[in-house]
């Protein structure tokens, strides 16, 4: 077992190793509060198992599965009450499965679904009054995705194809009427209104 030390003194992290391999539970402490800042399941010197992370109150900032070194199950964030902030699902280390995010206040932010790492499926935001602000369907990677303002009328579409905003994105005035749109080429903008970036 290896220690290491703040530089008050106090306990940084503790160590167990095994045929010169991290093996076992490694914590990491707080420097100044009674808190294990970051707890992770080692195997051979790879993440194998659970992984904690907590804010300096002690309640759970982070909780992550992992095996051989790549996460795999549900990735969780916290806010510092306690409700969940982020929860995303992986295979491998891949972004697989389900992925929601929510508000302080326990309200659902965004929820999707990830297949192999791509948009998949039926993707919904809401804002902060429950109210939907956003939309998009997707078939891994490929889709659209459209935007509303605080009052409903349609704001923004986007399009996307392997993750990356590609052709035409649109924004609108709340009337209806176009405002500006941008040409995407691999998540890059090539056009401005209909004007070639290097003739801005």
């Amino acid at each position: 077992m290896k220690y290491e030390f703040h530089a008050n003194g106090k306990i940084k992290s503790e160590i167990h190793y095994r045929f010169g391999k991290e093996t076992g539970v490694t914590t990491y402490y707080h420097p100044y509060y009674p808190v294990k800042i970051m707890e992770i399941e080692m195997k051979n010197g790879k993440r194998n198992g659970k992984l904690t992370k907590r804010y300096f109150n002690g309640k759970p900032e982070l909780t992550a599965f992992y095996k051989n070194d790549l996460l795999e199950g549900v990735e969780t964030y916290y806010f510092q009450n306690g409700s969940k902030n982020l929860e995303t699902h992986y295979t491998q280390g891949i972004k697989n499965g389900p992925v929601t995010s929510w508000y302080s206040n326990g309200g659902i932010r965004e929820s999707g679904t990830f297949a192999e790492g791509l948009f998949d499926g039926k993707w919904e935001s809401f804002d902060d009054r429950g109210m939907l602000s956003g939309e998009g369907s997707f078939v891994k990677g490929t889709g659209k995705r459209t935007i509303y303002d605080e009052m409903g009328n349609l704001q923004l579409e986007t399009n996307f194809v392997n993750n990356q905003k590609e052709g035409l994105e649109i924004h609108f005035y709340s009337n209806g009427e176009i405002e500006k749109t941008y040409l995407f080429k691999e998540d890059r903008i090539i056009e401005i209104n209909g004007v070639p970036i290097e003739n801005q």
